[in-house]
C-alpha cells in the first residue's frame, strides 16, 4: 500500500466506561464498527464522538500521531516526534535535546523547520473511479492509469485551495481507494520538549517496554498568519488513571499490519529482506555509537539518528524472531490453505481471481534478484542522510515536473507538491 497512515483510528485518546472484556482492533474513521464495539465492550460510539476525535487528531509530516489539547492550537505528541525539531533548533551552545526546551510565553515558541501538521477533514470512497480508469489493464499500463486517476481525483478534490491537501490512499492491497482531504498547517512551533534523559529514561534496552517510566511527551502549537490557530475541537485532560477493564481508545496514524502477506512473501521477509536490513542497521548503529564517543558535539549530532536506528532495529528484530518461529509459520500455512480451499470451492470466484498465491510465489525470485539493488539505490539509499534524501527528491522532482501531472510518480503530482 502506498500510504497506510492517514486518519486511521486505532482507537481515541480518552477513556469510556465499559465491561471488563479484552478486545482490540484498528479502524478508519469512516468504517468504525460501532455495533460490534457496543456488543463486545458495552460502549456506545456515535458519529458525533467520532467526528470530534477526528477533528482533534493531528498527523505530523514525520508520520507521527498527535492530538489537539487546547482551544489555541496546542498539540500533544511523543518526544521522539519532536526531537528532530529540537535538534535542528539546537547549536553547539544550546542543546535542546540534552537540556530541554520550554517556551514560557508565546513569543518564545520557535518554528520547527520543515514540519507540517494536518487534520483530516473528510474521506470519500473513490474505488469505483479507480476501477473504471484501470479496467482491463495490467503491468505498466495499469500503474500509469491508476496514477493518472490519483492525480485527477486529488486535483479535483482540493482544487487550488492552499490550505488543503488531498491524497488518494490504497487499502487492502488495492481493494479499496479513498480520497483523504486534509486541512494543513505549515507553521508549527515547538512549545516544550523535556531533556532526553527524562524523555528516554531507561535508554535503548527499556524502550518498547510497558509500563515505561519516562516523560515521553512534548508540545507543539499550530500557527496561521502569525497567530495561534483556534481549535474548539480538542481533547481534554483527565487527571485520574484508566480503571481496570475500562475501554481505552487511541487515535493516530498507524502503518500497515502486513496481515495480507502470503506465506511466500513472509518467507522472503524472513530469509532475505529482514536479515540484510538488520545487518546494515547493526553496522550503522555501531558507527553512530563510535562517532558519538568523540566529543560532546558529536554525541549531540548523533543522538537523533542513533535513536531512530535503535528503534527500527528492535522492532524488526521482533518481526524476524516471529518469522523464525515454526509455530507461527505453520499457522500461516494452515490459514492460507484454508483460504485457498474456500476459493476453490467457489468456481465463479476461482475463475475470476485465478491463482494469485502461485503468481506471488513465482514473483519472489524476481524480488530476490532485485532486492539488494533496490534497497541500496532507492529504499535505503544515502544511509539515512537527510541531505541525501533532499537531494534525491530535488533531482527526481526536476525530472518529474517536466511531465504532465497525470504521468508523474504519485508523490510529484501537482496536488502533492506543496507537501
Amino acid at each position: 500500500m502506498n500510504l497506510k497512515l492517514a486518519g486511521a483510528l486505532a482507537a481515541a485518546a480518552l477513556t469510556l466506561p465499559a465491561s471488563a472484556l479484552a478486545d482490540e482492533g484498528m479502524w478508519t474513521f469512516d468504517a468504525f464498527p460501532a455495533a460490534r464495539v457496543e456488543q463486545s465492550l458495552g460502549v456506545r460510539i456515535d458519529q458525533k464522538w467520532l467526528d470530534r476525535i477526528q477533528a482533534a487528531s493531528v498527523r505530523l509530516t514525520s508520520g507521527c500521531s498527535a492530538s489537539l489539547v487546547s482551544p489555541d492550537g496546542l498539540v500533544l505528541t511523543n518526544h521522539h516526534c519532536v526531537v528532530d525539531c529540537a535538534q535542528n533548533l539546537s547549536s553547539g551552545g544550546s542543546d535542546y535535546v540534552k537540556n530541554s526546551f520550554l517556551a514560557r510565553i508565546r513569543a518564545e515558541e520557535r518554528t520547527c523547520p520543515g514540519v507540517q501538521a494536518e487534520i483530516l477533514l473528510s474521506i470519500t470512497d473513490v474505488s469505483a473511479d479507480i476501477a473504471k480508469a484501470t479496467s482491463g489493464l495490467s503491468g505498466d499500463d495499469f500503474n500509469k492509469a491508476r496514477n493518472a486517476a490519483y492525480s485527477r481525483l486529488e486535483s479535483e478534490g482540493c482544487g487550488k485551495d492552499p490550505q488543503t491537501r488531498c491524497q488518494v490512499i490504497s487499502f487492502y492491497r488495492g481493494g479499496q481507494h479513498k480520497l483523504y482531504r486534509y486541512r494543513k498547517y505549515s507553521d508549527v512551533r515547538l512549545v516544550f520538549a523535556p531533556e532526553i534523559s527524562a524523555a528516554f529514561f531507561g535508554g535503548d534496552p527499556d524502550n518498547f517496554n510497558f509500563p515505561r517510566y519516562a516523560l515521553d511527551v512534548s508540545f507543539l502549537r499550530l500557527y496561521e498568519n502569525g497567530k495561534a490557530v483556534r481549535t474548539p475541537q480538542h481533547l481534554t485532560w483527565k487527571a485520574r488513571a484508566p480503571l481496570p477493564g475500562e475501554a481505552t481508545f487511541v487515535s493516530g496514524n498507524p502503518s500497515s499490519t502486513d496481515r495480507l502477506l502470503t506465506v511466500a512473501q513472509l518467507e522472503t521477509q524472513r530469509d532475505l529482506i529482514l536479515p540484510i536490513g538488520q545487518l546494515q542497521r547493526a553496522e550503522l548503529r555501531g558507527r553512530l555509537i563510535e562517532f558519538s564517543r568523540r566529543d560532546a558535539e558529536s554525541r549531540r549530532i548523533a543522538t537523533d539518528s542513533l535513536f531512530g536506528v535503535e528503534n527500527s532495529f528492535k522492532a524488526l528484530f521482533g518481526q524476524q524472531s516471529a518469522l523464525n518461529s515454526p509455530s507461527l509459520m505453520d499457522a500461516k500455512r494452515v490459514e492460507e490453505a484454508e483460504l485457498r480451499a474456500r476459493v476453490a470451492a467457489d468456481p465463479a470466484l476461482a475463475t475470476r481471481i485465478g491463482d494469485p498465491w502461485s503468481e506471488i510465489s513465482a514473483l519472489q525470485k524476481v524480488t530476490a534478484d532485485q532486492f539488494l539493488r533496490y534497497r541500496q539505490l532507492e529504499a535505503a539509499s544515502g544511509g539515512n542522510s537527510e541531505l541525501f534524501d533532499y537531494a534525491q527528491i530535488l533531482v527526481r522532482a526536476a525530472r518529474e515536473r517536466t511531465l504532465p501531472s497525470s504521468e508523474r510518480l504519485p508523490a510529484f503530482a501537482d496536488a502533492r507538491l506543496p507537501l
